[in-house]
């Protein structure tokens, strides 16, 4: 798709203009093709920016697009050999009542394979225990990775873990204080929750163990306003940069790795070391 193509070099030229010669030239079209295109993504939001050089998209703009996650998804993602198996298909939508929710219709529908559901704002977003998760538009990151594990699992909180460890890895070079974990599924950044994990699963009734994992994440990164009953509690990373997209794909290339060791402790040290509650980890290295 022309728009896809087009979007996903202006991410990667960024902050660089790129000239519309040079845009129909590489996907074979007309220049007033390219120049559609490059208003159909303004009139979507995207801050593209007409110079003499051509057009280049502005460091602040900052919507979710699946070429704009896709483009930083790092090729250690993927197994060597196994790319189409391991990458998720990426939908992207602009308002939906929760991410996991629609895994799981997705899933009901014999939809299988690995995907990856991000939206930017969610009317019924969920936490643990039936808790609400606050999801307004523009500020946060509300995604869900559904993914088929390669070798069953019996510790389900392993994959929550993973999550955690997960978003740790990807924010964590932008920020100047360190995250802290609160057993199971909670981020805190000082003594601010900035992040909530949900995950749920398939689980074969045969075995017991987990076979297809639904993890949901809800980050709140950009600096925002709570409502009264969330004041003193909920935080957000305040970041003005990077882009979402950047963050929701370098939280999904770390958990597509982690998935590959879940059975190991190795990263469950990195969870003990931020751990607000190293007793509960401690005691279940060693169940």
């Amino acid at each position: 798709m022309l728009k896809n193509d087009v979007l996903k070099t202006l991410e990667s030229m960024r902050p660089e203009p790129v000239s519309g010669q040079a845009l129909a030239d590489r996907f074979g079209v007309s220049r007033n093709a390219v120049w559609k295109v490059i208003n159909q993504l303004k009139d979507e939001g995207h801050k593209i920016t007409s110079v003499r050089a051509g057009y280049y998209l502005e460091e602040e703009s900052d919507i979710l697009s699946a070429p704009g996650i896709r483009f930083f998804l790092s090729p250690d993602a993927a197994t060597e050999g196994e790319a189409s198996k391991d990458i998720p298909e990426i939908v992207v939508y602009d308002s939906i009542d929760s991410t996991n929710n629609e895994a799981k219709r997705r899933l009901g529908a014999g939809d299988n394979q690995n995907l990856l559901i991000v939206a930017d704002t969610q009317t019924a977003g969920r936490g643990r225990m039936g808790h609400s998760f606050y999801s307004p538009k523009h500020t946060g990151i509300y995604m869900t990775l559904s993914v088929e594990l390669d070798q069953p699992l019996y510790q389900p909180e392993r994959i929550t873990l993973a999550a955690a460890v997960a978003v740790v890895r990807a924010v964590e070079p932008f920020l100047t204080e360190q995250l802290r974990l609160k057993w199971v599924n909670d981020i805190f950044l000082g003594d601010k929750k900035v992040c909530g994990i949900l995950s749920e699963g398939i689980t074969d009734l045969e075995t017991g163990l987990i076979q297809h994992a639904i993890v949901g994440i809800g980050l709140n990164v950009r600096p925002l306003d709570f409502p009264v009953d969330l004041e003193g509690i909920a935080g957000s990373l305040g970041l003005l940069s990077p882009t979402r997209n950047e963050i929701v794909g370098r939280i999904t290339t770390e958990l597509l790795c982690l998935y590959r060791e879940l059975g190991s402790d190795r990263y469950l040290e990195e969870y003990l070391a931020r751990s607000m509650h190293p007793e509960k980890v401690r005691a279940f290295l060693n169940q």
